[in-house]
């Protein structure tokens, strides 16, 4: 069983395709601040039996990394909060996907269609980009992909 190790995350347009040519990434993902999560929502039936209604896959990550980065790790670009795809403030941003691209021996995670939400976090003592997705889907598959 391979451990969930990532090299660095992506925002994917709806369609799964990356949001530029020059394919911008986030970088610096701190190890004690991704989440990933799977979780049924359950359903009575008959004789209080329970089955999986739908299921809702999360990422939360945090980058120390304000701007997103290039291929080669190198040259600031834009900055992740000021994306179209990202929310800072209750709008509804572009629809997208998130993708965490693990290393090799890993496995690479993306989330269903989301609306991402962004903000700026000072909690552990550093400033760190925080960056959650949460699709809610009937399948498992369809919630959280995993390759």
């Amino acid at each position: 069983m391979a451990k969930l190790i990532f090299e660095y995350a992506e925002i994917l347009d709806a369609n799964g395709s990356a949001i530029s040519p020059a394919a911008e990434y986030i970088r610096n993902i701190t190890v004690e601040g991704t989440e990933v999560t799977l979780e049924p929502s359950t359903v009575a039936v008959e004789d209080n039996r329970e089955i999986n209604e739908s299921f809702t896959g999360r990422i939360m990550i945090r980058s120390t990394d304000t701007n997103f980065k290039q291929v080669n790790s190198a040259g600031a670009t834009d900055g992740i909060l000021t994306s179209d795809y990202v929310s800072t403030d209750g709008t509804l941003p572009t629809e997208a996907k998130l993708k965490l691209v693990g290393k090799t021996g890993s496995h690479t995670l993306t989330t269903g269609k989301v609306y991402i939400m962004g903000h700026n976090s000072y909690e552990n003592g550093r400033l760190e980009t925080v960056l959650m997705a949460q699709a809610a889907e009937v399948s498992n598959l369809n919630a959280m992909v995993v390759s």
